[in-house]
């Protein structure tokens, strides 16, 4: 709670001191997502991610690597509420993002594989799963 009230206080001071779409506002809706998925407050964290995303897509794009980065926290919101098939869709969504700006050999497209197996493996699709799994390995040997 006293995470939440601060980063609550710090919001305040950057709607009024730099906008509702800076950067570093959008950083504190990150903070404030992490806290509360954090505390099993998912729906929250959902909407805070969502701040996330609307805010980067207008600053950078649709293809820059930090839209990946919500997209895999909002998946993995959805991961773990059980909703496998809409996790999956963040998921590929920014797995295409790493792949295209980051690159095939990057760690965060192995963390991305890596959650996809997750997603494959709790809908029971044991042998892909295992190949997401390995794809990962593959770039975090290397």
């Amino acid at each position: 709670e006293d995470a939440m009230q601060q980063y609550q206080k710090s919001l305040e001071i950057q709607l009024k001191t730099l906008g509702p779409d800076h950067s570093s506002t959008a950083a504190t809706y990150r903070s404030m997502g992490n806290v509360l998925v954090s505390q099993g407050k998912y729906e929250d964290a959902m909407q805070q991610y969502r701040k996330v995303l609307e805010i980067q897509l207008k600053a950078l794009g649709p293809e820059h690597f930090v839209i990946a980065t919500t997209n895999h926290s909002i998946g993995t919101v959805m991961y773990r509420q059980g909703k496998y098939e809409d996790a999956m869709q963040q998921y590929q969504t920014a797995l295409e993002i790493d792949l295209k700006a980051l690159g095939p050999e990057h760690s965060s497209t192995a963390t991305t594989y890596h959650c996809i197996g997750n997603v494959l493996y709790n809908q029971g699709n044991y042998e892909e799963a295992m190949r997401q799994y390995l794809k990962a390995l593959e770039i975090n040997l290397k």
